[in-house]
């Protein structure tokens, strides 16, 4: 069933709801003033009956019957026999007030005692009553089908009315395509439920649109990343695939040839890292780890780059376990350490401070690395986490995806980082994790 005719059938429904009401209300209240005014009808009649009786005994009592048509009129004894009734008396009526049923119908019977004991009654059929309430019945429900019929169709139109931007909005959509990702939907002249609508789509199309432009240069970048080492790799084979090629170029062509294939290690490690993030960031693998182990185990590992560049890494960590993925860690401290010694100058110093803050549950954990080199220039720094993205002073190779992976990994752990030049020179990254027990 159709929002249309679901909307259609709930406003008829409501108006035939509302319209029963109000027919039981009226046709209650029509019976109460009915009855009501019959019954003063009646105690009229029974008034003008007893004054006939004291002025004039019961002569009156056919001439009173007259002026009201319908209404009876009958006298009984103290002793409660019948002494004289008018001729529309219906037999078998007792002398009491009150409703009474013979022979089929309904009566409306008050009785009044005179001074001398005599009962006077005053009755009437209480068939035109119910008639009158059946004919109005009748009326309203009429009435009622007939606004119930006018009230279905009105809904159907104005919720067809209501209901045509919506199917608009899903015919524009339903048009937009992968190459079709600049496009957007109208939105209505009117901002209201729709046009909320309409801008929120727009917004969701924009945040789809930037996240496959991301994904497209993210392609492109990783490509011409890969291009460079692999043509340099196979250069370096191709020029020793000649049968005069010495021992000696064969051992420089195979060092050479070594230092690519690690690049293309790192660079594929740091695509991989960087690709799973975005689907692995709520599945942190939580541990205890022992925080002087993990940084001395990342800090040997990378003794031999250091050695290489002349530099020397001071560590300044606590004795403290902290609760965080082990794995990314390890990765995001390497990928800073490494960058710290790659571009922090020859002959220097990188310092790894780490402070654990706060309780065992509501802990959290600060990585600082440290260096003396050129530092990172003037500007915002933001833009360094971004892929493919290298500062304006860095030197050497590089694929510009280690920060990236770094900031993947901070996020994955709801935590936060930055980059900053150090007074006195050099450069300040940094980033905190929450690193208690969950």
């Amino acid at each position: 069933m159709s929002i249309r005719l679901r909307l259609a059938l709930m406003y008829a429904i409501g108006v035939a709801v509302t319209l029963a009401v109000v027919v039981a209300i009226v046709y209650w209240l029509m019976g109460g003033a009915l009855r009501g005014s019959l019954e003063t009808t009646l105690r009229t009649r029974v008034d003008g009956v007893l004054t006939s009786l004291e002025n004039q005994g019961q002569a009156g009592l056919q001439e009173t019957g007259r002026e009201a048509p319908g209404v009876f009129v009958a006298l009984y004894s103290s002793t409660g026999l019948l002494g004289d009734a008018t001729s529309n008396t219906p037999p078998g009526i007792l002398p009491h007030s009150g409703t009474q049923s013979i022979g089929g119908h309904d009566y409306l019977v008050l009785t009044q005692a005179a001074q001398d004991g005599t009962v006077v009654l005053a009755g009437s059929d209480l068939r035109p009553v119910a008639d009158a309430q059946a004919s109005l019945a009748g009326i309203l429900v009429g009435v009622g089908l007939m606004a119930g019929v006018a009230s279905f169709f009105g809904g159907w139109l104005l919720a067809g009315r209501a209901l045509r931007p919506i199917g608009q909005l899903v015919d524009d959509a339903s048009t937009i395509g992968p190459g079709d990702l600049d496009r957007r939907l109208v939105a209505p002249r009117r901002m209201d439920e729709i046009g909320r609508l309409t801008l929120t789509l727009n917004a969701m199309l924009d945040r789809i649109a930037g996240a496959v432009g991301k994904q497209r240069l993210f392609v492109a970048m990783a490509s011409h990343e890969l291009r460079a080492p692999l043509a340099a790799l196979r250069a370096e084979l191709d020029d020793v695939d000649r049968d005069d090629a010495s021992v000696g170029e064969y051992r420089d062509a195979l060092r050479e040839a070594q230092v690519d294939a690690l690049r293309l290690s790192g660079l594929a490690t740091s695509l991989l890292e960087l690709a799973a993030a975005p689907e692995d960031a709520r599945a942190v693998a939580r541990s205890a780890v022992d925080l002087p182990e993990l940084t001395d185990t990342v800090s040997r590992g990378l003794a031999p780059l250091a050695r290489q560049r002349g530099v020397s890494i001071a560590l300044q960590v606590p004795p403290a376990t902290v609760w965080v993925d082990r794995t990314r860690l390890e990765h995001a401290l390497g990928n800073l350490i490494g960058n710290a010694i790659t571009h922090g100058g020859g002959g220097g110093e990188v310092e790894v401070r780490c402070r654990v803050e706060g309780r065992k549950a509501d802990q959290t954990l600060t990585v600082e690395v440290l260096d003396r080199g050129p530092g990172l220039g003037p500007g915002p720094t933001d833009h360094l986490f971004e892929p493919f993205q290298r500062g304006a002073r860095a030197d050497g190779v590089g694929s510009g995806l280690g920060l990236a992976t770094v900031a993947a990994t901070v996020e994955a752990h709801r935590g936060r980082f930055g980059a900053e030049n150090r007074d006195g020179g050099g450069a300040r990254f940094w980033f905190t994790v929450p690193a208690g027990l969950v």
